[in-house]
């Protein structure tokens, strides 16, 4: 999130002092970046249309849904928590406000209370590849490395190609866990995926294929 990515460099900074030695330091904080950069508003988590609605109130939390979106995207922090909480607690059977309520808490620095938002959206909306890639995204920030290896691969377990889980599963292993071969199969398919020519994505697999002797693009990617 964009309100912490000072600390999030901060972290990298201090934990991976070899990698930082080896050069790579300026690219892998670019990445970080611009992951948290592209991953740092509010998500238009619409509730399934199959999920039961008591009559009369969808144009109700739509207005109000849109509010709070309104607001968290301006950075209104507060006044989006306070209206995600009371959307949270006036529609319990939609996952929409509590997965953006877990990204104001975050956006708030209110770590343990994301948490607990971010698993409430999931227990309304099983399926919510993005409140796992949220999940994820949290508990990187605190540390929980297997934790967010877990929710990372869960995301894309219901969604196979969630670009964005790919690029933060990447990040995970090569930054985190020292795992550059995971890494390297999950940045190509992020790329893969966007179809992009990230250069500063694709700098860091040039970078980690040099590591692994020049190794060759991965079997999952498909070349």
């Amino acid at each position: 999130m964009s309100l912490h990515f000072d600390s999030d460099v901060a972290r990298l900074h201090g934990a991976n002092q070899a990698v930082w030695r080896r050069g790579r330091g300026a690219i892998c904080v670019m990445v970080l970046l611009a992951l948290v950069a592209c991953q740092s508003g509010p998500a238009r988590e619409i509730p399934a249309p199959d999920q039961k609605v008591v009559p009369g109130e969808p144009a109700d939390l739509t207005a109000q849904y849109e509010r709070a979106l309104t607001l968290l995207g301006a950075g209104d922090v507060d006044l989006a928590v306070k209206e995600l909480e009371v959307l949270g607690s006036s529609y319990p059977e939609y996952s929409g406000p509590m997965l953006n309520l877990g990204i104001a808490y975050s956006k708030a620095g209110k770590l343990p209370e994301a948490e607990q938002a971010f698993k409430m959206a999931i227990s309304r909306k099983p399926d919510s590849a993005t409140a796992y890639n949220q999940l994820g995204i949290l508990y990187r920030k605190l540390g929980r490395f297997i934790d967010a290896e877990k929710s990372y691969q869960r995301a894309l377990e219901i969604q196979p190609d969630y670009a964005l889980a790919h690029l933060n599963l990447g990040v995970l292993y090569d930054l985190y866990l020292q795992q550059p071969g995971k890494a390297l199969q999950e940045l190509e398919h992020y790329v893969d995926l966007t179809g992009e020519s990230d250069t500063v994505v694709n700098l860091w697999i040039k970078e980690i294929r040099s590591r692994l002797g020049g190794a060759v693009r991965t079997t999952r990617s498909g070349a």
